[in-house]
């Protein structure tokens, strides 16, 4: 697997979490192949960034709508990137 830089990760994580359905942390380790400290690491950092929430009742993440602005831009910058090589 190639090295991917933070941005990456954090769009690999708001999407696993976008379904709006909530899902756990351990999902999102699988989904988005990553350890347990790492994604503590991104959750939080997401969390304070205000691009994921935690309900803590059910224990699940779930993408706010900053978040999903966040993958709209990502996502826009990837294809202008794509389109220069």
């Amino acid at each position: 697997m190639r090295l991917r830089d933070r941005e990456e990760i954090f769009a690999s994580i708001l999407v696993s979490t976008g379904s709006g359905d909530g899902i756990s942390l351990t999902k999102i380790m699988f989904n988005s192949y990553l350890t347990y400290f790492q994604i503590l690491e991104y959750t939080k950092t997401l969390i304070e960034r205000g691009f994921l929430e935690y309900d803590k009742t059910d224990k699940t993440f779930n993408t706010t709508p900053s978040g999903f602005k966040f993958l709209e831009l990502y996502n826009e910058m990837s294809q202008i990137i794509k389109g220069q090589e």
